[in-house]
């Protein structure tokens, strides 16, 4: 196990979406030693190499899971005078590259309990009021393409700390609803296009894709509201300035929590 920790210096950026897709995290460690750049080395040729990861971040030594998944690629080079290891994961990606399922089951729920069984670092999340399979059905394929297939109109899949969750539009998952304001860390003025509300606010990982926050612009209070967070940006660097995230939602009404 490698442990980096500071005052070693980190930087990183990390994407997360509920549209679909495998979130990714690109950390960037400075000056490890030759051990630990050696044992985190990996080319994205060699899908079967299976390095873990969980990165979190904090605050006055509190620290929170931000991001957990697999090294996809991680190289070494020298930049100056540092030696830099560049880390690229990705949340659930070694089971999108590995996994297979053939199986033949009855009913939704059993089909997604069925691929899940074929992702062995994949954990079951919120998943939504699954329709009913009329005749028993096949499963022969990648693992996440089989969900992709097991979709219904209006649905997405996602994972999210090595988490499958399916979703509906109005549903969110979970209940807590973290207040975004000067006081909180929002940092910019909110802005809205097409339903979507797009802001920045200092790094603060209670704020969840899927889940809920509470917008309080003093300066644009027609904005004010409970959102749905669709897709988070993030980026940080422990010895730099750099320390946000910018966080896209859309107005939550009548929203259901699975």
């Amino acid at each position: 196990m490698v442990d980096v920790v500071p005052p070693l210096r980190v930087s990183f950026s990390a994407s997360k979406s509920i549209r679909g897709g495998l979130n990714k995290l690109t950390i960037r460690a400075y000056n490890l030693n030759q051990s630990n750049r050696t044992a985190i080395a990996k080319d994205a040729e060699d899908p079967s190499k299976h390095i873990p990861l969980s990165f979190s971040v904090g605050y006055d030594g509190h620290l929170k899971l931000l991001f957990k998944g697999t090294v996809h690629r991680g190289e070494n080079f020298r930049e100056g005078a540092d030696l830099v290891t560049q880390i690229e994961c990705l949340d659930g990606g070694f089971d999108h590259l590995n996994s297979f399922t053939s199986k033949t089951v009855k009913g939704k729920d059993a089909a997604v309990d069925a691929v899940l069984s074929d992702m062995p670092n994949t954990k079951k999340g919120k998943i939504t009021n699954q329709g009913q399979l009329i005749r028993p059905r096949v499963l022969v394929g990648s693992s996440t393409n089989l969900i992709d297939e097991l979709l219904d109109d209006g649905e997405t899949w996602y994972i999210d700390n090595e988490r499958l969750y399916i979703i509906k539009k109005g549903d969110v998952t979970g209940s807590f609803i973290p207040v975004i304001s000067a006081e909180t860390g929002l940092i910019n003025t909110p802005t809205r296009e097409m339903y979507l509300i797009t802001f920045d606010t200092i790094l603060n990982p209670s704020i969840r894709i899927g889940g809920l926050c509470e917008m309080k612009s003093q300066l644009a209070p027609q904005y004010n509201g409970i959102y749905k967070v669709e897709t988070i940006v993030y980026n940080g660097d422990n010895y730099g300035s750099d320390w946000k995230q910018s966080i896209t939602g859309t107005i939550a009404k009548g929203y259901k929590v699975i």
